[in-house]
């Protein structure tokens, strides 16, 4: 069985800012414990959150669905969250996903700590710590937005693409999938400024085409380089 633990501490001379270390796994099973610790923080109107992801060694769709999801309530109550001390493995996905756009990531603990302009003063605060095995926590994971605008655009330029002259007979997916064969380093706000290009009236949205690539498993970039050889050798 997949399994979390979640701490919750606090920093800055009144503990206006919350910190989430989590360990372990935060996948479909595990992501609700995470979201429970977030919901509680926001019911208490606490909007400065820094996670601390040091010790996570993967992270699903779902669990990243959980802070793109919560963003918007905390930035409209001056608040937001950041995440530190991503591994490689974690970061990768970050990367390419392009969260970056959305919620900004930081090497250390202290570097998030100072990036919410905290007044001097000592941390304040205890710390509370929960298990999966918890029934204390339990709120369930909330569904991703359905759409979500296409963002910043990546600094690459439109790459070439072996879909046929006429894809308008072609899914999304299907559009999706090729261009990912053709060229796995593309970024989601590549493929769909490369897909509307190529397919005039296609409704794209940044978590679509993320849904997409979760569905073919292909948010790794390993899983990418397996698709474009298969391709290469049909």
């Amino acid at each position: 069985m997949d399994d979390i633990k979640l701490s919750l501490s606090q920093a800055g001379p009144s503990g206006e800012l919350s910190i989430i270390r989590v360990d372990g796994i935060v996948d479909t099973i595990t992501a609700s414990e995470l979201e429970g610790v977030i919901e509680g923080l926001l019911e208490q109107r606490r909007y400065r959150i820094l996670v601390d992801l040091g010790g996570v060694e993967y992270i699903s769709s779902a669990g990243w669905g959980i802070f793109v999801s919560k963003i918007q309530e905390i930035r409209d109550n001056s608040g937001d969250i950041k995440l530190v001390n991503m591994v490689p493995n974690v970061y990768e996905i970050y990367e390419l996903l392009e969260f970056e756009h959305i919620i900004k990531a930081f090497e250390t603990l202290d570097l998030g700590k100072k990036a919410f302009n905290l007044p001097s003063g000592g941390d304040s605060g205890g710390e509370r710590v929960w298990r999966t095995d918890d029934n204390a926590l339990a709120k369930p994971g909330t569904t991703l937005q359905e759409a979500m605008s296409p963002g910043t655009k990546g600094a690459g330029k439109a790459r070439g693409t072996g879909v046929p002259t006429d894809p308008r007979r072609r899914s999304a997916e299907e559009v999706i999938l090729q261009l990912v064969a053709d060229d796995p380093f593309a970024s989601i706000s590549e493929l769909i400024e490369e897909a509307v290009e190529i397919t005039p009236g296609l409704q794209l949205t940044w978590w679509k085409v993320f849904g997409i690539l979760r569905r073919n498993r292909l948010l790794r970039h390993r899983s990418r380089f397996r698709l474009a050889r298969s391709h290469r050798r049909q």
